[in-house]
């Protein structure tokens, strides 16, 4: 479940400057920062706690602490929290109820946003749109209609902002009065290209353009590449519009499969590079793309039923030590092993004592009651009942 921070949200306008200030200048990820939450309990104790103190904390090694000490010296959070206010733009934690929750239970995710405009609904079905800069006309065709129809149904649309698929596709679905957010690769009041200023002057109006990196940040080739996992985190399908083989598209593919997203590609000419990956995607078995029309108001209309319907059944669950009696010590050894991302059940094998048939038994069993999700391949992910059983039950951190 979207377990976000109770005790923070009561704090929140006295802790979001330090919160800034860890995303800015420290640098600090996802995994250190729930260390120093352990420890310390929020960013500004951490900010204002003693030398000694972060040197017993342990979570720190010698040149970190001396970063960290600099990082301290010259900053002023208050001030810059304020600046960037000022400048129009927001900052969304972590812990704060407003983080996407789809992002939040994936790994690595970042400890907060910046954001010009506003995020996505949290109940909403959101698609990711991605593909080739340089496309060919028959991409370009595709990306605008896919937009569109999006654009018609009211379906939040996620992508990058950049040339080509993704641009194109972001520009027809707000021409349709559709909302539609950017992740972008540097300072979310930095615009690149720069041919996407109407664009991004119309999101942040009425979408969002929204970045894990500090304002002012130049945009930089391995941010493009952080940035992907974001954006299918923040999707429940990606589609891809026409991709190489290796290239960025295929990157955010790679993070939407770890992510337990669902993958549609769009079929192209075996002839053309641009297609090249969509159609190795389709051979490994990605949904295929083929009517948009039906594509937009079948699935995505069926997801948002299927997600009401869990939404209905988790609010009605069974009283939480009657559930954990009604499941096998099998499927628990299971679910105490997992993580958020999708597996294999030979990845998980090993870390049970159930052999490899016994594991893939339990897990169909898991799926069927609805803890698990079958994506398809042999892969499993583990469903929102599931991590709110795992959340109650076992110690581990799923976040």
């Amino acid at each position: 479940m979207d377990n976000f921070n109770l005790a923070y949200e009561k704090e929140k306008d006295e802790q979001l400057p330090f919160f800034t200030w860890l995303s800015c200048d420290t640098g600090i990820g996802i995994q250190t920062y729930r260390k120093i939450q352990r420890v310390f309990g929020s960013p500004k104790e951490f900010f204002y706690a003693s030398d000694k103190s972060l040197e017993a904390s342990g979570i720190f090694g010698a040149k970190a602490l001396a970063r960290l000490y600099a990082a301290r010296r010259n900053s002023n959070p208050l001030r810059v929290f304020d600046n960037m206010l000022k400048s129009g733009i927001e900052y969304v934690s972590y812990e704060a109820k407003e983080y996407p929750w789809r992002l939040r239970n994936t790994q690595g995710c970042p400890i907060g946003l910046f954001v010009k405009g506003n995020l996505p609904e949290k109940m909403e079905t959101a698609v990711s749109v991605i593909g080739a800069r340089a496309c060919s006309d028959y991409g370009e065709m595709v990306a605008r209609e896919l937009g569109s129809a999006l654009g018609r149904y009211k379906v939040p649309l996620i992508s990058g902002m950049a040339r080509g698929v993704d641009s194109l596709s972001q520009i027809a679905a707000v021409s349709q009065g559709g909302p539609s957010f950017a992740v972008l690769g540097g300072g979310v009041d930095i615009v690149y290209p720069k041919e996407s200023y109407k664009l991004y002057e119309y999101l942040c109006k009425e979408g969002g353009v929204i970045s894990e990196y500090p304002p002012g940040t130049a945009p930089q080739k391995v941010f493009f590449a952080e940035r992907n996992r974001i954006i299918s985190g923040m999707s429940d399908v990606v589609c891809v519009v026409e991709a190489r083989e290796k290239s960025g598209t295929m990157i955010t593919v790679d993070c939407a499969l770890e992510q337990g997203r669902e993958v549609f590609a769009v079929p192209g000419r075996i002839t053309d590079c641009t297609s090249k990956g969509c159609n190795e995607l389709i051979k490994q078995g990605a949904g295929i793309l083929t009517d948009i029309e039906d594509f937009v108001k079948n699935y995505i209309s069926t997801y948002n039923s299927s997600f009401s319907m869990t939404i209905n059944i988790e609010e009605t669950v069974l009283d939480p030590e009657k559930e954990a009696a009604c499941i096998p010590k099998e499927a628990k050894s299971i679910l105490e092993v997992i993580n958020e991302n999708s597996f294999l059940p030979d990845e998980i094998q090993g870390k049970t004592t159930l052999s490899s048939y016994e594991v893939m038994t339990e897990c169909m069993k898991l799926a069927m009651d609805g803890y698990l999700t079958n994506c398809g391949g042999g892969r499993f992910k583990i469903s929102q009942k599931g991590m709110e059983f795992k959340n109650k039950f076992f110690i581990n951190d799923l976040r």
